[in-house]
């Protein structure tokens, strides 16, 4: 089958290594997968593909993507969809001229900008892969209709993203697929026999991993960390996570860090930014928090699980595929510090406890999330539309 990944990459996060990793997963199943980018302007992005030796193809070449709402200024904000639509009528023409010679089975897209190049009913079937939560109310009139009348069938990465896209009258159940992330867990392994034997008096390393937005949540990282250093608890936080080019993460980072000035929380909080290496910093971690107001199904929980890190979460998204209270995890109230310092003393106290959650996350992961696990519901899709 001949698959294009059709992408708009501004930043390289854990969505896209997912991307690269599936589609050069399906080539060495036999299928023909290609990634379109549309300017690759992410250097980081473009690289992994290459390294991963799946072809690809940038539909126009620019340094920078043309981000419209980069900017507060309605003036310069009117400039920049100008020229984002000439832009686009460029994109379109040259995803055309390469369509007509690849010959796609398939065009799978996870955004309005790459849904916009496409038209329902030709020769191929356009598929929405829905990567993140599907927040029905918070998508425009116009992106609803496009979803919904420009997409042969979709698939989510969870099945509570499942039942989101069929309670907004997106799609009927039986156009909607779940697939969900797999891990290459001979990479962890490999990190995991580097990590030192852990001592009595070394500190609680824990990990917050996601980029410098309000809904990631490291906000209440901060109170979390304020309320475990006055608890006299031995400690050490990271905030791990890119910062994007835009006003609104600027602004984050920078309150962040006034906040670990304010609260005198330098010695205990570190910030890690565009760790291009995460796995050197999972495999010394003892707990990830994942404190976010959205998910489809977070490739950090996965990560951390697979590395026997267990994981206290919010109930967003695809969160609860992955953690079982009191089994798997730990489900806090949403962005309840109280709940986040609790589970959090359990396991510092209970080394027995947290052997037990640890391995309970690295059985699930081990059964379910691996590349065979990915490969085989991608094939069941194709044979259920006629074309494998």
């Amino acid at each position: 089958m001949n698959i294009i990944f059709l992408e708009a990459v501004q930043i390289h996060g854990g969505a896209r290594k997912s991307t690269i990793e599936l589609a050069k997963r399906l080539n060495e199943e036999g299928h023909n997968s290609v990634i379109v980018d549309f300017w690759g302007s992410c250097s980081e992005f473009i690289e992994d593909v290459q390294a991963n030796k799946i072809p690809i193809q940038i539909l126009k070449k620019n340094d920078s993507p043309i981000a419209i709402f980069g900017t507060r200024n309605p003036f310069k904000i009117g400039i920049n969809i100008i020229l984002f639509l000439l832009d686009w009528i460029r994109l379109k023409k040259e995803f055309k001229k390469f369509q007509s010679t690849f010959k796609p089975d398939v065009v799978i897209i996870n955004n309005i900008k790459t849904n916009s190049l496409l038209k329902k009913g030709k020769d191929y079937k356009i598929a929405y892969f829905a990567r993140g939560w599907f927040a029905y109310n918070s998508i425009g009139f116009l992106k609803k209709l496009m979803f919904k009348y420009n997409s042969d069938y979709f698939i989510g990465v969870s099945q509570s993203t499942r039942q989101a896209i069929y309670t907004g009258g997106l799609a009927p159940l039986e156009k909607i697929f779940v697939v969900p992330n797999a891990i290459d867990l001979t990479k962890v392994d490999r990190y995991k026999k580097e990590k030192p034997e852990r001592k009595d008096n070394d500190p609680m390393v824990i990990l917050h991993c996601g980029g410098f937005l309000p809904a990631k949540g490291q906000d209440l990282s901060i109170s979390l960390a304020k309320k475990l250093k006055d608890n006299s608890i031995n400690f050490k936080m990271i905030l791990m996570g890119a910062v994007y080019d835009t006003p609104v993460s600027e602004n984050f980072l920078n309150k962040i860090r006034a906040e670990i000035n304010q609260y005198k929380l330098d010695n205990h909080v570190e910030i890690l930014l565009n760790q291009k290496d995460p796995y050197s910093i999972f495999k010394n971690s003892d707990i990830l928090i994942h404190p976010s107001d959205t998910e489809g199904l977070p490739r950090v929980i996965m990560e951390a699980l697979a590395f026997e890190i267990p994981v206290i979460a919010n109930p967003v998204g695809g969160v609860t595929d992955y953690i079982l209270h009191n089994f798997t995890g730990y489900i806090a109230t949403h962005n309840n510090v109280d709940d986040y310092y609790e589970y959090i003393c359990k396991l510092y106290y209970d080394r027995e406890l947290y052997q037990f959650i640890a391995g309970n996350g690295k059985s699930l992961i081990l059964n379910n999330y691996d590349r065979k696990n990915q490969v085989e519901e991608f094939d069941k899709i194709f044979k259920k539309l006629g074309k494998a």
